[in-house]
């Protein structure tokens, strides 16, 4: 099987959609040996903000000097984006046989001739990661907590970073029991650190009570602030002064807090200390997060695609509005999200709008997309694809504006790849 071959097939393997359940987990992982036991792990979920606070926790993993995987999705670009080596993107050539003997430890068994595309992908990460021999992995929740693939670890420490109105189908159509899907990732006895408010916070101070998950919340028990020299974290046990956050936006400042939460939770287990804290922040990246490039204008990549993210891309670009002339925003979403509340947020803001689509199937087409939102931004137009929207987008844009390209992650990666084709990035 050739890299190209491995990749068709686990994009093949999307036919299965999603199918909540830790059976079919279970029972490969036996078959392998187990090996997300040969690690420990820090396990994270939450509606936004979580693949920023795993990405936090790596990389000051990575500067402490402990040999880190990160398991995230989806993937901007690559494929090798979802598990990464202390920040290397597993090679193509790693994936053929790791799939291989994933599919041959499941055909001696009916229940894995289903196996839905992220159990296969998370079977091969936690397989991945053994070989390679990591010292620790951070693993970020697919969907919800509970149910997901990813809660078969024996973590050293948790975290549900927020809890918002996203994937309410599948997970019990209201906050709180969105929050109970999402404490699903509790374990007796393992630190559980969240950022989560109101009805969410309180069904995951309900689950942390049953499970005996010692319990640590956001400006309750740990908190950041922003000063004149950058971030201050008041932790559990003590502060770190001067942190500087490599990640952009205000709203980084609650994802910092839960991730250096849980970073004091893991020194029991590894040495980290405070100079590493502040490595690992000013190094971390996390592209497709209002990632900005080019100048004249200059172009944003945010994956902005629920409103509660929306909301913190706008309170964002408030704040910045002083720093340029006119914002032109390329809009498209999944047809399954929230547009009008999306568009709410974002298109006030804007001089110009144009909606648009990415090359996802469950792309919201364009016209239904404005259609939807008509009477919401002050001037938009259609644009059928991503590459004749940027090229527009730049055509009314002046040397001080900025461009901004958001709606979901899938937007934000075929952008990066559109401006890599043009040398914006290496």
């Amino acid at each position: 099987m050739t890299p190209t071959e491995a990749l068709k097939y686990i994009a093949e393997l999307d036919k299965f959609g999603i199918n909540l359940g830790l059976e079919r987990m279970w029972c490969i992982l036996e078959q392998l040996g187990n090996p997300q036991r040969a690690y420990p792990a820090v396990h994270v979920a939450g509606t936004n903000g979580k693949g920023s606070t795993s990405a936090i926790v790596a990389s000051i993993f990575k500067e402490a000097g402990v040999r880190t995987g990160f398991y995230t999705s989806p993937p901007l670009e690559f494929f090798g984006e979802r598990m990464r080596i202390d920040g290397e993107l597993m090679p193509d050539e790693s994936l053929p046989p790791l799939l291989e003997r994933v599919l041959a430890s499941s055909e001696r068994f009916p229940i894995l001739k289903e196996m839905t595309q992220f159990e296969v992908i998370t079977a091969i990460a936690f397989l991945y990661f053994k070989e390679v021999e990591v010292d620790a992995a951070v693993i970020e929740v697919g969907l919800g907590g509970r149910l997901d693939s990813t809660n078969v670890i024996d973590p050293i420490a948790t975290a549900i970073t927020n809890i918002a109105g996203e994937h309410m189908a599948h997970l019990g159509g209201t906050l709180y029991r969105v929050g109970v899907e999402k404490a699903g990732i509790a374990k007796p006895g393992v630190p559980l650190v969240t950022g989560a408010v109101g009805a969410g916070l309180e069904a995951i101070k309900n689950r942390a009570t049953e499970t005996g998950a010692p319990l640590l919340v956001k400006g309750v028990d740990f908190d950041a602030e922003m000063g004149a020299d950058g971030y201050t974290y008041h932790g559990v046990k003590g502060d770190i002064e001067g942190i500087h956050l490599a990640l952009a936006g205000g709203f980084q400042r609650d994802n910092l807090a839960v991730a250096l939460a849980l970073i004091e939770c893991c020194r029991a287990k590894f040495d980290i200390d405070d100079d590493a804290v502040r490595a690992g922040c000013r190094s971390v990246s996390w592209p497709g997060r209002m990632e900005v490039f080019g100048r004249g204008p200059k172009i944003m990549l945010d994956g902005a695609h629920n409103p509660h993210a929306a909301k913190a891309l706008a309170e964002a670009l408030k704040v910045s509005a002083g720093e340029r002339a006119r914002l032109i925003l390329v809009l498209g979403v999944l047809d399954d999200k929230d547009a009008q509340s999306i568009v709410d947020e974002l298109a006030p803001l804007a001089d110009e709008v144009i909606y648009t689509r990415s090359d996802s199937s469950r792309s919201l087409s364009p016209e239904e997309f404005e259609a939807l939102c008509a009477g919401r931004a002050r001037h938009s137009i259609v644009k059928a694809g991503l590459k004749e929207s940027l090229a527009e987008a730049r055509a009314l844009a002046g040397p001080e504006d900025l461009i901004v390209i958001t709606g979901s992650l899938t937007m934000a990666g075929q952008a990066r790849s559109i401006l890599r084709s043009e040398g914006l990035l290496p």
